[in-house]
């Protein structure tokens, strides 16, 4: 350990370039569907075939024509892979051609504008691989519309841009129970059979509808303003169920009191669905949700907390489902306001330090994101189908990160009276992002066409080199800034005004540094000398920054930052000194004094990967960082106690350290209270000992635990190892085909 190094020196800026932005996305460019008719009604009665994995229904589409459209004599529906046995028109046969994928009907009279007319088509789906699944383990079916697999099930308008009304006439067993979208109009006996008959009376668009259909037991919770709360889920599940989805009533309140629009629709209800390949999903008033997602033990959270889920797709209620992207390139609209909805919740439920937490997530997702492969938000391009925008990386935590910089800079109020100006002059219809901005310009009378151009139609984001310069003979400190990301048709240069934050003995100076064309630079009059010195105080801004300060100023923020994300600023800081003894002290204070467990957690990642580096791993350097993680496996919060279990199988250690370290994980993985923290100390313990551990491990991974949270750590770590007895006990327990 090098303790000469000075704790006041500066250091020099970093290496440039700080980031190389990936390649764009894969695939061509989608247009719009242009609409020809407008769905404005849907009525179906079905049935799930078990023995064909069929659907079998009959369902009535009234279509108008659309205004000053010319006569239409063909309608196209989407239906996929499906037979029909008859399409009509009342009594009157309707001819009609199918190519697999869409049903041209020949109308027996054209339709024209501001007309309507009805189709009746009945049809039979079998071996249903999209849309529909059915799911024998549980003896459950159920639906998946988004993007465009609705069509798979029944025979409809399989896009975004049209917005309808519908009712389901669902049949199922006796001791079985349907869920639908809107509300339950009735349900009755018909032979051996019950027939639910649900009915949604405000229009959405058609991949949000859903049914589901299995042996559920409903649990009500206390409305809301008189609007029905329920969760489905299974008989052997209840007490999970209620660890899942308790924070909804809250939730409702919450996002209707911001919003200023009361929950629009005439119930919610969520559903547990096994083996869904996504977290959840937001069908309009009826949520489908992953069970593995929201059913878990008690002694699995904090980790296990599904409240971030309940709120992401209870937000879309609002954003996704009363307000719809008119087409897939804008889904921002959606998946980006879910996510801030979400973040909204976690800050009104937990507080300040978690909702920074989660928003300093999200710009960490957007960076590594744009390192794989930049492209903005807005993007109409993919290869075969548009659900591969969704998953790039950026639509989900750029979106939320986005409208977060709006909120801090025009705060609560002002944005919020914006977004209900955009949620209410947009109510049960379609958006694209102009109008979000025009709601904004409108809102506040400023224009924020620059603001879109470079962060929403633009890609990527700035990379500021930042100095500050203390002239003691004027008490006055100057922070000068300049962008130097790469630039490009994509990426320009952002136009940002950035907080400042200057700590001194005699108080704390906030001024703000206008960042334009790629500079900035401004200044304060300060009392006594800067102690310590934020760059966007907050962490409001997306952006990845070079600000060189010392360890004595950064040992200051670590400790005297009242906003948590300063102190995390701080770790990362330190945690880049591995060299420097007085950065490594400040690191080992703050896991075990920070009131924060979110910054405890980043100090024990930070000296657990300083201590993993082979060149410290004699006793007298390794032995501060071995005693730190030792007692931050004790610390009261399950997160930070994984997260040392963890680091101290990365340590280097031997002799009497390995036989020490090595009593506290077994220890750990056979007594502490939250198994996902007992699972990190057995992976740990395999990594430290090798094959002295197999015996615990064979013993503590014959018990079927939750999500595997004992075998899937103890397995990657026999996979390590890589004896011959350790991967004979990784065939033993390895998922088949692994």
């Amino acid at each position: 350990m090098d303790s000469t190094l000075s704790p006041d020196r500066v250091p020099p800026f970093h290496e440039t370039p700080l980031i190389v932005w990936g390649p764009p996305p894969e695939g061509t460019t989608h247009a719009e569907r242009v609409r020809t008719y407008d769905l404005q009604h849907q009525a179906t009665t079905v049935r799930f075939d078990w023995p064909r994995h069929a659907v079998v229904g009959t369902t009535t589409l009234t279509i108008g024509g659309l205004r000053n459209a010319a006569p239409l004599s063909t309608v196209v529906i989407d239906a996929g892979d499906m037979t029909f046995k008859r399409v009509a028109s009342g009594s009157r046969d309707l001819k009609y051609d199918y190519d697999g994928r869409a049903l041209t009907v020949h109308l027996a009279t054209p339709l024209r504008a501001r007309q309507t007319t009805s189709i009746t088509i009945e049809y039979d789906g079998a071996n249903r691989s999209k849309g529909a699944y059915f799911r024998p383990a549980k003896h459950i079916v159920w639906t998946q519309g988004e993007t465009e697999d609705n069509h798979y099930w029944l025979p409809t308008y399989d896009f975004p841009n049209d917005k309808t009304t519908w009712e389901f006439y669902i049949w199922t067993a006796k001791d079985e129970h349907a869920l639908s979208n809107g509300r339950l109009a009735g349900s009755r006996a018909v032979g051996d059979s019950i027939e639910w008959h649900w009915v949604l009376e405000k229009p959405a668009s058609t991949y949000l509808m859903t049914t589901v259909v299995g042996k559920y037991t409903v649990l009500e919770d206390q409305p809301w303003r008189n609007v029905p709360v329920g969760y489905w889920t299974y008989p052997d599940s209840v007490d999970a169920a209620w660890r899942g989805f308790a924070k909804t009533p809250k939730a409702i309140d919450v996002f209707s009191r911001k919003t200023g629009v009361p929950y629009p629709w005439t119930k919610y209800d969520q559903i547990v669905i096994p083996e869904f390949q996504y977290g959840g999903m937001e069908n309009v008033t009826a949520t489908s949700q992953n069970d593995a997602e929201i059913l878990h033990p008690a002694w699995s959270e904090p980790q296990a907390n599904s409240v971030g889920l309940m709120a992401h797709e209870l937000g879309h209620q609002w954003y996704g489902d009363l307000l719809t992207t008119r087409d897939w390139g804008d889904v921002w609209l959606n998946e980006g306001f879910a996510t801030f909805m979400e973040q909204i919740f976690r800050e009104e439920d937990l507080g300040v330090d978690e909702a920074a937490l989660d928003r300093l997530g999200a710009q960490e997702q957007t960076i590594e994101a744009d390192r794989r492969t930049r492209r903005p938000i807005v993007w109409s391009r993919w290869v075969n189908d548009p659900i591969e925008v969704f998953f790039s990386g950026h639509i989900y935590p750029k979106g939320a990160t986005i409208l977060q910089m709006l909120r801090h800079q025009l705060g609560d109020a002002l944005f919020w009276r914006a977004m209900n100006h955009y949620t209410t002059a947009h109510a049960y219809g379609t958006v694209v992002t102009d109008d979000l901005r025009k709601a904004f310009q409108e809102t506040t009378g400023k224009d924020y066409k620059a603001f879109f151009d470079q962060w929403v139609y633009g890609a990527g984001f700035p990379v500021f080199q930042v100095s500050s310069l203390y002239d003691r003979a004027a008490s006055r400190v100057v922070i000068s800034a300049r962008e130097i990301q790469p630039r490009d048709s994509m990426t320009g240069f952002f136009d940002v005004d950035v907080d400042v934050e200057a700590r001194t003995d005699s108080g704390v100076v906030r001024f703000v540094v206008p960042v334009r064309n790629g500079t900035g630079e401004a200044g304060a009059n300060l009392k006594a000398p800067p102690r310590s010195i934020r760059w966007d105080k907050g962490n409001w801004i997306l952006d990845i920054t070079d600000f060189p300060r010392s360890t004595s100023m950064m040992r200051y923020q670590l400790v005297h930052d009242e906003d948590a994300l300063g102190r995390i600023e701080a770790v990362d800081v330190l945690g880049q000194r591995p060299t420097d003894q007085y950065a490594l002290t400040a690191l080992i204070g703050a896991t075990r004094n920070d009131r924060f467990w979110g910054v405890r957690a980043r100090a024990v990642d930070a000296i657990g990967m300083w201590g993993s580096d082979s060149t410290h791993s004699s006793a007298p350097q390794i032995r501060p960082v071995t005693d730190a993680l030792v007692t931050a496996t004790r610390d009261p919060d399950a997160r930070v106690r994984e997260e040392a279990a963890t680091a101290l199988g990365r340590l280097p250690l031997r002799g009497t350290a390995a036989r020490d370290v090595g009593i506290r994980l077994r220890e750990i993985a056979r007594s502490d209270l939250n198994l996902i923290v007992r699972g990190a100390a057995l992976g740990s313990d395999i990594r430290l000992e090798k094959n002295a551990a197999i015996p615990l491990a064979k013993q503590l991974m014959t018990a079927d635990v939750w999500q595997n949270v004992i075998r899937t750590p103890a397995i990657n770590a026999l996979k390590a190892v890589g004896t011959p007895e350790a991967l004979a006990l990784v065939q033993q327990y390895a998922p088949s085909g692994q």
